[in-house]
């Protein structure tokens, strides 16, 4: 069992299968389209897809329309699913969650309820956003950006510059 260390490789996890649920999954989503959109080094997407085929979140098919798709509903994958599939157990130090102490033949300390309350909290809070939620949330984010970039072409257009101070006429 290993300590607390959310990698690179759990961030970026995170995001991608947020992409491949905003995607909604009608065909299978390359790692090409997905590691451009999300701004991920191709090569490491690879594995991390990889790591999450062989744990049986994703779904791989071969072939001209191939690539990733879920093999569980995003609204059944939390956060803590992926965090603990890709970087081990939430655990912050070796006494947590019932492990035993660095000191050996020590009984647990008083810092070992520190240690546990903080595993509970991360738990918590991992454990408590789906990927499905993170997409839905970026999806109001992004028609968010959009009307603002369109309002901001429609200024444009109408040749308002959105930066130049109001004129005062006197």
């Amino acid at each position: 069992m290993s300590n607390l260390r959310l990698t690179q490789k759990s961030k970026y996890a995170v995001r991608a299968l947020m992409e491949l649920a905003l995607d909604d999954c009608g065909s299978p989503m390359g790692v090409y389209e997905v590691a451009r959109r999300q701004r991920i080094p191709e090569r490491f997407l690879e594995q991390i897809f990889g790591d999450l085929r062989r744990s049986g979140i994703l779904e791989s098919r071969r072939g001209a329309h191939g690539g990733f798709c879920f093999a569980v509903p995003p609204e059944e994958i939390t956060i803590l699913d992926v965090v603990e599939i890709l970087d081990g157990e939430v655990r912050p130090a070796r006494c947590s969650a019932g492990g035993t102490c660095y000191i050996t033949e020590a009984p647990l300390c008083a810092t070992s309820e520190i240690w546990d309350e903080a595993r509970i909290a991360l738990e918590s809070v991992f454990g408590r956003y789906t990927i499905a939620q993170i997409a839905a949330k970026e999806r109001e984010t992004r028609v968010v950006r959009a009307e603002m970039a369109d309002a901001g072409a429609a200024d444009a257009e109408a040749g308002v510059e959105p930066w130049a101070e109001p004129s005062v006429t006197r």
